[in-house]
């Protein structure tokens, strides 16, 4: 990703921020994650359980 005017925060300014750069790495792994998803949908299936398994307070 190349941005015109990229926006630097933190207090040493080495981390990437703004609106542009969050979008563009959303839209990305929801792309990527997606399709990986479909194409795994048993290993989807267990990694989904594992993160609602381990959100679950009755769970644990």
């Amino acid at each position: 990703m190349r941005l015109d005017r990229p926006e630097h925060h933190g207090p040493t300014g080495a981390r990437l921020g703004g609106a542009t750069v969050r979008d563009g790495v959303e839209q990305g792994v929801r792309e990527h994650l997606g399709s990986w998803l479909d194409r795994h949908p048993e290993r989807a299936a267990a990694a989904i359980g594992r993160v609602t398994r381990d959100t679950d307070p009755d769970e644990r």
